[in-house]
């Protein structure tokens, strides 16, 4: 039996390639009719990337300060009850500043407190103060003491507080960090659970309960407990070292009372009531000086830690003038002038002016007048050592 031939299918491309052209063309001649089909060349370019706003700057960290207990009057702080003195029962030695009298060998001086005692708005039947402690801000546990003999503040909390109003802090790898204030809280009775370094806290954050943990002697007494609250700056990262180095004890590395230079916590308290939107650099701005000085050495680690606070060219290895509050506290830094370079001579250490009104009774004791003239003292020279270690 013979098959038929089996036909190409080739054959159907003779009329298939035809008609797909025609109706392309007829296709394009309608397009065209109707206004085409094509956008303009330019909108055929891609877009560029929509144009990124800078991040706003988060608001300041003390936007959201509230009280470190549940006294609600410190804006009224000679109000009975408020603050609680010391045994003298002076009012003012719960204050910040040269406001306490100490004796060494018979002789009183005026002694420094660095912040603010705060006295318990509640006690328990047996007379215990039962007053929780807050962490005042946002921030980072940065250092926990736990043994009430340890130091004169007992049992305490150190936090760090972010404010990039003073500045950004280089790191090695390239990013930047914001400065930070510390607070901290002193004389505790306990330390709440999980209160630790590296834990966040936010504003009103339970630390502890207030209470009269010390190693002073005598002890602080029960009716006289309260919470110790400080506000301030540390003057040097290499603290550590230091106190390493001179094996100083019990080691509390950075966060060594000697190392902490507080303003006064009450007036930063009412200046940020009066603008919740207050930044660190701008209340310091506000301090008036205590006195200025010129000292010759290397940039501190201060500025670098700082440096909103260093004012004008950077500085290349002369010496510098600064401002200090009457803690020690330096509130601003710049080049020495030429004059001021000839007034420090051949010395590592110059007063140039004293604030008397701001200074007081002058309860640091850094710089102090003799034969007419403000000098350096030997504990103003050893801040001085502290400040360039």
């Amino acid at each position: 039996m013979r098959y038929p031939a089996r036909k190409s299918p080739l054959r159907h491309l003779v009329w298939i390639l035809p008609l797909l052209a025609l109706d392309f063309f007829i296709f394009r001649w309608l397009a065209l009719r109707q206004g085409g089909c094509q956008l303009p060349i330019r909108e055929l370019r891609p877009e560029p990337p929509a144009r990124e706003e800078p991040a706003p700057p988060p608001p300041p960290v003390w936007q959201r300060l509230v009280p470190p207990t549940p006294q609600q009057n410190l804006l009224e702080p000679d109000t009975p009850g408020v603050l609680q003195p010391t045994g003298s029962g002076r009012l003012e030695s719960a204050k910040f500043g040269s406001t306490r009298t100490g004796q060494r060998n018979g002789r009183l001086f005026p002694a420094f407190h660095e912040g603010v005692d705060i006295a318990p708005t509640a006690r328990d039947r047996k007379g215990v103060a039962t007053d929780p402690v807050f962490a005042v801000a946002e921030g980072r546990v940065a250092f926990v003491n736990s043994g009430a003999g340890n130091s004169s503040y007992g049992k305490y909390v150190v936090i760090e507080h972010p404010d990039p109003s003073l500045g950004m802090i280089s790191k090695r790898d390239g990013t930047a960090e914001p400065a930070v204030i510390y607070t901290l809280y002193g004389h505790l009775a306990d330390i709440r659970f999980g209160i630790r370094p590296g834990h966040v806290v936010a504003p009103g954050d339970i630390l502890g309960t207030l209470g009269n943990t010390s190693n002073t002697r005598p002890p602080i007494p029960t009716d006289r407990s309260h919470l110790h609250w400080e506000i301030g700056v540390m003057l040097n990262s290499r603290f550590d070292l230091k106190s390493r180095a001179e094996k100083i004890t019990p080691d509390f590395g950075n966060y060594n009372g000697g190392n902490l230079f507080g303003f006064d916590p009450l007036d930063f308290y009412a200046a940020h009531s009066r603008d919740p939107g207050l930044t660190m650099a701008t209340y310091l701005a506000t301090l008036p000086p205590a006195c200025e000085v010129v000292l010759r050495g290397k940039t501190p680690d201060y500025f670098r830690r700082f440096p909103a606070l260093w004012k004008g060219a950077p500085h290349e290895g002369g010496p510098i003038r600064l401002t200090l509050s009457e803690s020690g506290a330096p509130l601003s830094g710049r080049n020495a002038t030429a004059a001021e370079i000839a007034r420090l001579g051949n010395q590592r250490h110059a007063v140039v002016t004293v604030f008397p009104a701001v200074l007081g009774r002058n309860g640091r004791a850094y710089v102090a007048q003799t034969a007419g003239a403000w000098r350096f003292t030997e504990k103003g020279k050893q801040w001085a050592e502290l400040l360039f270690y």
